[in-house]
């Protein structure tokens, strides 16, 4: 008897959350009139448009406090007081850099690469002026400097510029 007093409870419990939930989505999705829909949207407050406008700085920084790094004394200063900026004078005049002394990057050709078997580095293989040169990373010879080895081009520095040089097929 004793468990078919607690079936009939639980039985009614259940009926009874299920009656609930029931009860408020019936109430949720009624719908009287759309005179109730308009009168709830009248009572929504409308947010304002945010022109994203720069707003006035309303705080005062408290600049009062002593120097932690030396034992100059403060200057207060009232940060309140809006600075007018001034406008420099635009000077319209077009100085062009002079140009530099210009390179010839034909003198330079890239052969290829080979690794390194012991530390396992890219080498490349230059021709500078008919000349064969074997560089690594950030080493130089002569006015040439290997700054990258990307394989299938080398990123050199020749007199102060740089540039990027290809492979060159026919140096093979």
């Amino acid at each position: 008897m004793k468990n078919k007093a607690l079936n009939y409870l639980l039985i009614t419990l259940v009926a009874v959350v299920w009656g609930t939930i029931l009860y408020r989505v019936m109430a949720a999705t009624k719908n009287d009139d759309d005179e109730g829909a308009v009168m709830r949207q009248a009572q929504m407050a409308k947010t304002p448009y945010d022109d994203y406008s720069e707003r006035t700085d309303t705080t005062r920084l408290q600049l009062n406090y002593p120097d932690p790094f030396g034992s100059t004394p403060v200057a207060h200063k009232d940060t309140a007081v809006l600075s007018i900026h001034k406008s420099l004078p635009v000077s319209m005049a077009f100085n062009p850099k002079p140009m530099n002394n210009t390179v010839n990057w034909s003198a330079i050709k890239y052969a290829g690469f080979i690794r390194n078997a012991g530390s396992k580095k890219l080498i490349a293989i230059l021709l500078v002026n008919g000349n064969n040169v074997s560089l690594q990373e950030g080493e130089s010879a002569g006015n040439v400097r290997l700054i990258k080895n990307l394989r299938d081009s080398v990123k050199l520095s020749y007199n102060g510029q740089t540039k990027f040089i290809t492979i060159d097929r026919s140096a093979q």
